[in-house]
């Protein structure tokens, strides 16, 4: 993907393979573990349980067991001046600079860019 967009539905469906018979939608996780709750960024595979969590690079699905409960709602996404806003019906919000997504993808990708650039 030359000069990908990474903030776009269409960066994850290109980078993770997803057929387009698969509608996406930003989304919420709410992961509840004996260390507590916690909100992250997800891109939904609507119409199913399936999600993936941006900030881990990879595949979930949604979860209730004695350990670990992970639920997911659909999002909108507000652009704020320095980040985006995504904010599920439930009221679950997570806010992440607009840098996010190509900060965690960047280096994932081979691209011109990447061998000019510092990696740390």
């Amino acid at each position: 993907m030359k000069n990908p967009s990474f903030n776009t539905l269409k960066f994850f469906r290109h980078y993770f393979e997803i057929p387009a018979r698969f509608p996406l939608q930003w989304g919420v996780v709410r992961e509840t573990s004996p260390q507590g709750d916690e909100l992250r960024l997800a891109v939904l595979l609507k119409g199913t349980d399936r999600y993936i969590d941006v900030a881990m690079r990879r595949f979930f699905q949604t979860i209730d067991t004695p350990i670990i409960k992970r639920q997911t709602a659909p999002a909108q996404r507000t652009s704020l001046p320095d980040a985006y806003q995504y904010l599920a019906e439930t009221g679950w919000r997570v806010v992440k600079p607009k840098s996010f997504i190509r900060d965690i993808y960047f280096t994932a990708l081979f691209s011109e860019d990447l061998i000019t650039t510092r990696l740390l």
